[in-house]
């Protein structure tokens, strides 16, 4: 896994007129081709870096699998990734889940996870024998899974780290709604 091109921070941009929404910009390849960040930086489709619109977590709106999620990171992530602070990637193990990943693909429960959102070309070969995540803790990963530094490489990530989960897209003029 190349180290250099893991980094997945974000930058607060701003916030909305709705109090519970914020807006960040996507810097790195971690979420490409989902996510963009701008050219010719290495690994960035995108013309410009994406915008993400997040609204917290709250109440009974748990993480579901498959969200694309703003969180703190975990320590380790610094030591590992030479980055911390705010990351984003998608929730892909749930409390109680038991993951694994074999030869660049994922396991929930020892079933392949579908993944339309990981292109081919951004898969890898890794392999990670994983485990039981705990109650209170969350699997994220990158979709550019070549080029992204996660729970994989720094550990499940606990509940009180998620910010929230990401509903817009904005890139450039246009705006993408997400689940």
């Amino acid at each position: 896994m190349r180290v250099a091109l893991l980094v997945g921070a974000l930058l607060l941009t701003g916030c909305s007129s709705d109090r519970d929404v914020h807006v960040y910009r996507v810097p790195s390849s971690s979420m490409e081709p989902t996510l963009h960040c701008e050219q010719p930086q290495s690994g960035c489709e995108g013309k410009s870096d994406d915008h993400v619109a997040v609204r917290p977590y709250r109440g009974v709106a748990l993480p579901a699998r498959g969200d694309i999620a703003v969180f703190r990171t975990p320590a380790a992530a610094s030591r590992v990734c030479g980055s911390g602070g705010l990351f984003i990637k998608r929730v892909i193990g749930l409390p109680g889940d038991r993951w694994s990943e074999r030869a660049g693909t994922i396991l929930i429960d020892g079933r392949p996870l579908v993944e339309p959102y990981v292109a081919r070309a951004n898969r890898d070969t890794e392999s990670f024998p994983g485990g039981r995540i705990p109650s209170g803790r969350y699997l994220l990963l990158g979709d550019n899974r070549s080029s992204s530094c996660d729970s994989r490489v720094w550990g499940l990530v606990p509940a009180k780290n998620l910010v929230g989960r990401v509903f817009e897209v904005k890139r450039g003029s246009k705006r993408i709604d997400i689940r």
